[in-house]
């Protein structure tokens, strides 16, 4: 019974990680799993091969673009001259210009063509090389291999070195900020001028840079080269802003003199004491805008409320990018975030889709022991990281290094002390996490921060019916975890992972208690929602399906908590806490 218990866990884990799959392109187009162009012309590598076809590629048709030159984020339009009776796998795909016109499949992103269509709109990211777009067609017959029916000019960034992917986190102390970025050389110093007036940057730090190759990350796709897999990534730049002023806004922009500067950006520097309210975004698996709709609308959402709104802080607890592997879909989702993250300090946290590997052993950032890290017998841990083990991850976002890196880490921010960890590590008693947890919570001195908030991705709690034993890891976090946070009165438990948004009344042990924590999910945040069964448990106090985001907001006495639907940006749920 227990054999086939375990051949259960490991079949499900199969099928949700198939669920996750990230079809999607970096361009902003929408696909399908295993709905790409024709299996016959590109699964096989045969190409473009007929005589006929290379005829057909010497007198291909120019397409019209609308810019050559453009920033990220940019929108491009292509046209050409439309076929009257597409094949239904014909499509327009955006290449490295590099690329031989007789690989059609080695594509970044691509969109079929429907019938009498003309033109399509691309929104660009700044992959630091030069582009062009391909109109490829099966004809005659739709049964052959691809080919080349137009080709546009080459398209290319305005500047290869444009400063991308601004973000923002918190350091050691109060008074530090961390400031990232990336380009596409490391030629130049990377500097941060910075100052308490948008016309006045008086201020200027130096900062250091990193990358990352292939062959740093622990397995499969994320290890193969090519555009459906690792690109060069550019380099990663990050400057530590110190002696902050807190609650003081700056004023600052990135980059070098040779090289250029980005926009002016600014971010308040969160407060030293509790005397003062702090207002918290949070949320867990969004993925990339605009190919997943709740991410794009979630993205809206959050970007107005930022732009309207003293926000101190947002956490993103796990499932970030969903890039699997796919290199272009970091420097996809990290534009997506940039008018976020560039003015907010960006906390995330680690999930199943940037960590879960089997072989990457030493490769492995956390140090976990072990070939794959955390895999117990009744765990569904997966590859679910398409090999990248969190490499991207790591050299990307930034945090507190009082625990293990990103992996688990804790901050104050005004009268709230915020704890993440990991459940993609060992969590059980006497583990290198768990001690750290322990050690952590006991040093946490409730009279200067009375809140204490903990963060991490797996869900402890869901009325979604777990009759297929899916939730086992649910349950061994109830056993090992819920009593540690029980013991230190943790007030609000967040956690994702399911794509669905719940909460519960303060509980212990399935039971709703006076003293208990409130235990919400908040995977609601933009991958595909799950429409799975629930059933009626006491302790469970609002559930619904739809795309949205959360907030805290808290002073020394008082926490409101607010669930907000995309579809309206109204309130979906709230609770209240008092000390």
């Amino acid at each position: 019974m227990r054999c086939l218990l375990v051949l259960l866990q490991l079949l499900l884990a199969v099928v949700i990680s198939d669920q996750h799959l990230n079809a999607n392109g970096p361009f902003g187009k929408q696909h399908t799993v295993n709905d790409g162009p024709s299996p016959y012309a590109c699964d096989r590598g045969s190409g473009v091969a007929a005589p006929f076809a290379l005829r057909r590629l010497r007198s291909a048709q120019q397409m019209n673009v609308s810019k050559t030159l453009y920033v990220s984020s940019e929108p491009i339009q292509v046209s050409w001259i439309p076929v009257s009776q597409p094949c239904q796998d014909d499509f327009v795909g955006v290449f490295y210009t590099e690329v031989p016109d007789q690989n059609p499949c080695e594509y970044f992103d691509y969109e079929f063509v429907q019938r009498n269509q003309s033109s399509t709109t691309w929104y660009m990211t700044n992959l630091r090389r030069s582009l062009d777009f391909r109109y490829y067609s099966r004809q005659p017959k739709c049964t052959g291999n691809y080919t080349l029916i137009a080709k546009s000019p080459v398209i290319q960034p305005i500047n290869y070195n444009e400063p991308t992917h601004i973000h923002i986190a918190y350091g050691d102390r109060i008074d530090q900020m961390y400031v990232s970025y990336l380009t596409n050389s490391l030629q130049y110093t990377p500097q941060c001028l910075y100052g308490l007036s948008p016309t006045s940057l008086n201020f200027c730090k130096n900062g250091t840079s990193i990358t990352y190759k292939a062959s740093d990350m622990c397995e499969t796709k994320a290890t193969i080269i090519g555009p459906q897999n690792f690109i060069d990534p550019g380099y990663m730049h990050t400057v530590l802003l110190e002696d902050l002023r807190p609650s003081t806004t700056y004023f600052y922009r990135v980059g070098t003199d040779e090289h250029g500067w980005s926009s002016v950006y600014s971010f308040t520097n969160r407060p030293a004491t509790k005397e003062e309210s702090v207002y918290i975004i949070a949320y867990g698996d969004m993925g990339l805008a605009p190919v997943e709709p709740g991410a794009k609308s979630t993205i809206e959402r959050v970007v107005a409320r930022v732009n309207s709104t003293n926000v101190t802080c947002l956490l993103h607890i796990g499932d970030i990018s969903y890039a699997r592997g796919i290199g272009a879909l970091w420097d996809a989702f990290m534009t997506q975030i940039q008018p976020i993250a560039a003015r907010v300090p960006y906390m995330t946290g680690i999930g199943n889709h940037e960590y879960d590997h089997e072989t990457g052993g030493e490769k492995d950032p956390s140090h976990a022991p072990g070939q794959g890290g955390f895999r117990p017998i009744w765990g569904n841990y997966g590859r679910d990281s398409g090999g990248e083990c969190a490499v991207p991850m790591v050299h990307r976002f930034h945090s507190p290094s009082n625990g293990n890196g990103l992996f688990w880490y804790s901050f104050n921010v005004g009268p709230v002390h915020v704890l993440m960890f990991s459940t993609e590590h060992d969590f059980r008693p006497k583990s290198t996490q768990y001690e750290w947890m322990e050690n952590n919570l006991r040093s946490v001195n409730r009279s200067l921060t009375p809140w204490l908030i903990v963060g991490s991705h797996r869900q402890m709690y869901e009325s979604k019916d777990d009759s297929t034993g899916e939730n086992l890891v649910a349950k061994y976090l109830r056993l090992h975890v819920e009593p540690l946070l029980y013991k230190y009165h943790v007030d609000v438990n967040l956690f994702a992972h399911s794509h669905s948004y719940e909460r519960t009344c303060p509980m212990y042990q399935n039971k709703c208690v006076s003293d208990g924590i409130t235990h919400v999910l908040i995977g609601m945040a933009g991958q595909n929602l799950e429409y799975d069964k629930y059933k009626s448990v006491e302790w469970s106090k609002y559930h619904d399906l739809e795309y949205g985001y959360t907030t805290i907001y808290a002073n020394q006495t008082y926490l409101h908590f607010t669930y907000y639907h995309d579809s309206n940006d109204q309130v979906a749920d709230e609770f209240e806490l008092h000390k």
